[in-house]
């Protein structure tokens, strides 16, 4: 959470679009429950921009449950090998996030979220293990 006050001080008009939103939903529901909350698109989508430039966690390990050989190249990984998954690099990878260094909401607009790849966001992890959030 400090990550995203940090990012609303320096984008001013990311906050007041928030406090838009909030104040909003807030009074359309006489205030604060489940269904208002679920609402509140913008400020997910701001949760969800804040955990890609700032992952809680940094790396992934994970085991090979099988051998592996990479299409087109020698490379392959053997059973039982541990793999370092880089989520930070991930993260910023101008591939999938164009602009990575910058903070941008619209990222994970309604039309954006659908075209980042399967496993190009892992604020939580991926697969059986990962951390329900």
């Amino acid at each position: 959470m400090s990550f995203l006050v940090h990012e609303l001080c320096q984008n001013q008009d990311i906050q007041e679009r928030i406090y838009d939103e909030v104040s909003n939903v807030i009074k359309k529901h006489g205030g604060l429950s489940y269904e208002a909350i679920n609402e509140m698109r913008y400020l997910e989508m701001v949760f969800d921009e804040t955990l890609r430039k700032y992952p809680i966690a940094g790396s992934l390990v994970r085991q090979c449950g099988s051998g592996y050989t990479f299409s087109d190249t020698i490379l392959s990984l053997d059973k039982d090998t541990l793999v370092f998954i880089s989520v930070s690099a991930i993260h910023h990878d101008r591939k999938y996030y164009p602009d990575s260094g910058k903070f941008d909401p619209e990222r994970f607009s309604p039309e954006n979220k659908p075209k980042i790849p399967s496993c190009a966001y892992l604020p939580f992890g991926e697969g059986p293990r990962n951390c329900i959030g």
